[in-house]
């Protein structure tokens, strides 16, 4: 497991998937808050991409990676989705080769 996530929410992913009993599951831990750019928010999501595709997971089972949050109201949602969805685009071949599943769970106040 990698998760990305913002706005508190992440917290409950976390503890979520702690409580269900993969925590020596979770690889990564992220936060992105605060009303990230299109670009700040493309070369984090890169950054992770880029470890999670390193290599397979030694089992063969598939990495997962959870996107999720309740964004505060001054996030700008679509522009922190558009440097996501950049940075899929650049690692997208990269992503299937390892067997990345993408699970995205997004919300705020007026999305």
């Amino acid at each position: 497991w990698t998760m990305v996530a913002g706005g508190g929410a992440s917290v409950v992913y976390a503890d979520t998937i702690a409580d269900m009993g993969f925590v020596n599951e979770l690889a990564n831990y992220g936060e992105y808050s605060g009303n990230p750019t299109r670009t700040e928010t493309r070369e984090y999501i890169k950054t992770v991409l880029d470890l999670m595709t390193r290599s397979k997971h030694p089992s063969g089972k598939p990495k997962i990676l959870l996107i999720g949050g309740a964004i505060a109201n001054f996030t700008d949602v679509a522009k922190t989705f558009d440097g996501i969805i950049d940075a899929f685009k650049e690692y997208a071949d990269k992503t299937r080769q390892v067997g990345v599943k993408i699970y995205v769970r997004e919300g705020g106040s007026n999305y």
